[in-house]
């Protein structure tokens, strides 16, 4: 498993939080996600033999009704 963090803009809430984290972790290949408390950093633990990095953030920009950007 790798870890890696995403910065990412447009998190706003728990609310938001709890639709980055439930969305990623219905995804194959990720074991765990995390949100700083600040909410500007996703942290994400995965395989990188099921799942990318890029993958991950286009997932995160793609998520219904939210307007999160990946900014790194």
């Amino acid at each position: 498993m790798k870890e890696f963090a995403l910065q990412v803009d447009g998190i706003m809430c728990h609310k938001c939080v709890k639709k980055i984290t439930d969305t990623l972790l219905d995804k194959d290949g990720i074991e765990d996600v995390g949100v700083s408390e600040d909410f500007s950093t996703v942290t994400v633990k995965l395989d990188e033999n099921k799942i990318t990095a890029l993958q991950i953030g286009s997932i995160i920009e793609k998520i219904e009704d939210k307007s999160f950007k990946i900014i790194n």
